[in-house]
């Protein structure tokens, strides 16, 4: 007889191996921090309209909500489970340094040592928020930014900025003088891009569309050109322009439905991560920018459908993008009276742990009912997905086929399966709401393989969240 622990996986021997994996090949998405938690969390919510941007640095969320005269910062911690919200800067806070009763970052709110910075929109200006006290730091003010492009005209910050990872200095761009400018210290900013050293490349300075900084210092942004948007844009560290995947090079993988450029984000795996969209509706694309070819390497990440057939329920991706534990995540605006958090999908799971001999990997250890723990492995790391907080009870979807039996947390196979697919379904609660989730399990004989003494288990993707 062969048993595995729910809270584990066992090789008990080499006879028969384990498959977790999913049946389906639908894009699995989950809210990752709901609009309460954004908003302050079940005891401190303000009810404002909407996330304009997040940054996410390991488990936490720095979250800039507004509308409703409620701008916030605030900080979600433990977004794997157990969550809970921080308010980094209040309303009255803002009022009373910025004088404004609104925030807007919209695209480009990073992390860097302990700050969350962004350009606001509202205020024209740079801002600092320290991540742990709240304290909130007026990094670049209106004068220092005239200061930089000698505009007798005012200032325009727009919604297109980003955190510069190598040195922590935001790069943003003022739509009155058409350079790209970046801060340097506080109250110190000087021009990054010049008005005419885009136009001599593309036309004209019209940047349209997000900004992002690769790991080796490479710059990528929107680009709005005579009447119809360009695409991406690169700035390689030697200072060279020049256009990295064109308009009609999106519009053969979108079939030319969503031509404006959105938010972008450069993930630790290495590729750019961009959103494509017309009005409300969009989809996010993904291209490797060091590849020779880079609009060979173009294609869809998550298409309209995608995102309005899941948790989302909505292509309306107007805002942020982001990265979580391998998988882009984002936000979007107040529809109606329906207001939504940070969306994540749940990364595809790759074989990537082998186990030579009798061995357990312990995640849980708990006793039935127990907190229900799951550990993922992909190919940039572990990712573990779970609920601290809830307690969840195993069982198999349709019964236990012959030769298989659940009993509490202990699965057992009495021989060698023949290629026996069953569900395990997971009955817990979120949040104060019920849910299922469900695991696919393949039981095979051993394969030819294992006579080279290898036994691979492999711990597969998590179906959507099903809620009861």
């Amino acid at each position: 007889m062969k048993a595995i622990h729910l809270y584990s996986l066992a090789a008990i021997c080499a006879s028969f191996f384990l498959l977790i994996t999913s049946a389906v090949s639908a894009v699995e998405i989950v809210e990752l921090v709901n609009f309460v938690m954004a908003d302050g969390g079940s005891n401190e919510f303000l009810g404002s309209d909407s996330v304009y941007g997040f940054a996410i640095e390991g488990d936490t969320a720095y979250v800039q909500v507004s509308g409703a005269s409620l701008p916030q910062v605030n900080r979600v911690d433990n977004l794997s489970g157990g969550q809970a919200t921080t308010r980094l800067v209040s309303p009255a806070q803002w009022l009373a340094t910025a004088g404004k009763t609104s925030m807007t970052t919209m695209n480009g709110l990073g992390v860097w040592s302990n700050v969350v910075e962004f350009a606001d929109v509202s205020s024209d200006e740079i801002w600092r928020v320290n991540k742990l006290t709240g304290e909130l730091i007026k990094y670049a003010d209106i004068t220092s930014i005239t200061n930089a492009t000698g505009s007798t005209n005012g200032v325009n910050i727009v919604a297109w900025h980003t955190v510069n990872p190598l040195t922590g200095e935001d790069v943003f761009y003022d739509s009155q003088s058409k350079n790209i400018l970046a801060t340097g210290g506080s109250n110190v900013v000087s021009v990054f891009m010049t008005v005419a050293e885009i136009t001599n490349v593309f036309g004209n300075a019209d940047i349209y569309g997000g900004m992002t900084f690769d790991r080796d210092g490479n710059f990528y942004w929107g680009q709005y050109v005579s009447g119809s948007y360009e695409g991406l844009q690169r700035r390689a560290t030697n200072g060279v322009l020049s256009l990295l995947v064109s308009k009609q090079d999106i519009a053969n993988v979108t079939v030319g439905s969503y031509p404006v450029i959105g938010d972008m984000f450069y993930a630790p795996d290495g590729l750019l991560y961009f959103v494509t969209r017309m009005g409300t509706r969009a989809c996010i694309l993904t291209c490797d920018p060091a590849a020779s070819n880079v609009a060979a390497t173009l294609k869809m990440c998550l298409s309209e459908s995608d995102l309005t057939n899941s948790a989302a329920r909505s292509a309306n991706v107007g805002g942020e993008i982001g990265w979580y534990k391998g998988g882009v995540c984002w936000h979007h605006f107040k529809e109606g009276t329906w207001r939504s958090g940070i969306f994540a999908v749940v990364p595809t799971n790759e074989p990537a742990l082998a186990i030579s001999g009798p061995a357990e990997v312990v995640v849980n250890t708990s006793n039935v009912p127990y907190a229900c723990t799951l550990l993922l492995t992909n190919r940039w790391g572990v990712y573990t997905r779970y609920d601290q907080t809830s307690t969840s009870q195993w069982s198999i979807v349709g019964g236990a086929p012959a030769g298989v039996t659940l009993d509490g947390n202990l699965l057992t196979v009495d021989a060698e399966p023949t290629n026996q697919l069953i569900t395990l379904q997971a009955a817990s609660s979120y949040a104060g709401q019920p849910l299922t989730n469900t695991y696919d399990v393949l039981l095979v004989p051993e394969p030819a393989a294992l006579a080279l003494g290898v036994l691979l288990i492999c711990v597969g993707r998590v179906r959507p969240v099903r809620r009861v």
